[in-house]
Order: C-alpha cells, then sequence, then structure tokens
C-alpha cells in the first residue's frame, strides 16, 4: 500500500494549527510512513517555500531530513509523471501544476490515493485522505 504526500501534510505536520490537529497529524503521518509515503520532488520544493518564511531555509531542511529518516520516499518528476501531468492539464486547465504532478505519480506509482484536503484532486479523479 502506498500514498502521495501533499504539501498540506508536511506543512500541517510541522506547523500544526491546535493541540488537537497536532496529534491527529501526527498519528496520520505514522501511519502513512507504515504504508509507504511517497513525496515528489516538487512538494519539497513548495514545502522548503513555505517552511522558509516561518522557521528559515536551514530548520526547513533539516525538518526534510529527519522525514527521510523517518522513512518517507522522495520520487523524481520523470518523463513519465511529466507526460501524464501534461495530459491532465489538458483535460482541466485550472488545476495548479503541482497538483496534477501529485495526481501524475499517483498513476504512475500505484499509489492509493493522496495525503491532502485540497479539492482539486477529485476534480483529477485522484483519491484522498485526510485527518
Amino acid at each position: 500500500m502506498t500514498s502521495i504526500c501533499d504539501t498540506i501534510l508536511l506543512i500541517t505536520f510541522r506547523f500544526p494549527p491546535s493541540d488537537e490537529v497536532k496529534q491527529k497529524i501526527t498519528k496520520l503521518i505514522q501511519f502513512e510512513l507504515v504504508r509507504r509515503l511517497l513525496v515528489p520532488s516538487i512538494i519539497l520544493t513548495e514545502y522548503v517555500k513555505v517552511a522558509s518564511k516561518k522557521v528559515g531555509i536551514e530548520a526547513a531542511m533539516t525538518h526534510i531530513h529527519e522525514l527521510e529518516s523517518r522513512g518517507i520516499i522522495v520520487t523524481d518528476i520523470n518523463r513519465q509523471v511529466a507526460i501524464e501531468a501534461g495530459r491532465l492539464l489538458a483535460k482541466h486547465p485550472n488545476v495548479p501544476i503541482a497538483d496534477a504532478l501529485l495526481a501524475a505519480s499517483t498513476k504512475t506509482y500505484s499509489a492509493d490515493y493522496i495525503v491532502t484536503n485540497d479539492p482539486h484532486f477529485k476534480e483529477l479523479g485522484v483519491k484522498t485522505q485526510w485527518i
């Protein structure tokens, strides 16, 4: 069983809005790591952009290294993912490119769903899970 990580998962994990959300998101991350959590490289780009504004680039990079040591698997945006994302965007031009890349990664890596609360993925016909 495999899942794909969206940026919101990492952001919520590192910067939870409440103690209740912190507990839920920690359990979710642990569950997904056991299943096999894939993080497309574009997610690292988005995470560093957002997290560096909150804690600085070095701390954002430390967060990524910690997650890698816990078992996330970073995947590249390869030719197959890029072409599949392009096909999705041809049918859904208003969807952000990063979301199309995640949806394409779901298909390419035979993942069960994307861990997110982003509604764009329903438009793309991709299953999602959230807390």
